[in-house]
């Protein structure tokens, strides 16, 4: 049973554990997949749209020296959760999410991608960032394939045998092509 993602009033949960940091914003971005194919005597490469790559949510928190911790103990546990797996398999945790924003962009589940963290000299904070990639499984992806094309009432055609062209007249050449182009030469 996959572990819940949910962030309101700047905290942010996975599964039952709190993450440290204050929660400063959250980015989602799906762009197009495309297939580039470079062709022969052809500056570039041609790209044809396909459909859609799987969303990216990134959340950026703030992480703060306090009484408690100092933001390195606080990374290190935000660390941990990102090296957690999902059950016996050493696999990502995957995650249900909550939240209007994501539910407006058709994202219901999510894979733990990448962590990034930065800090400065200015203060003591670390901010770190938490990838999170849309999960949609395979069998999902196959279903809705399958479901697009009853939809639109396609079908792939039966397939034809494919009969070759009649051959042209099989023409004879009687003349000494050396001799045709002097004869073609002196007229």
């Amino acid at each position: 049973m996959p572990e819940h993602l949910t962030f309101e009033d700047g905290l942010v949960k996975l599964g039952n554990t709190l993450l440290p940091g204050i929660l400063r914003c959250q980015s989602i971005r799906c762009g197009v997949r495309y297939d580039e194919s470079k062709h022969d005597a052809m500056s570039g490469k041609a790209k044809v749209a396909l459909g859609w790559e799987d969303a990216g949510i990134t959340l950026t928190l703030d992480l703060l020296c306090d009484e408690v911790s100092d933001c390195y103990a606080k990374l290190t546990a935000i660390n941990k959760v990102f090296k957690a797996t999902g059950g016996k398999k050493a696999t990502p945790q995957i995650y249900n999410v909550t939240g209007r924003h994501l539910r407006a962009r058709g994202i219901s589940r999510v894979v733990f991608d990448a962590l990034d963290s930065t800090e400065s000299d200015d203060d003591d904070v670390i901010q770190v960032q938490l990838t999170f990639i849309e999960h949609i499984p395979a069998v999902v992806k196959r279903e809705k394939r399958a479901n697009a094309v009853k939809a639109t009432g396609t079908t792939t055609p039966p397939a034809t045998k494919a009969t070759p062209a009649p051959a042209p007249g099989i023409v004879e050449d009687t003349t000494n092509p050396l001799l045709a182009g002097i004869k073609a030469g002196m007229n």
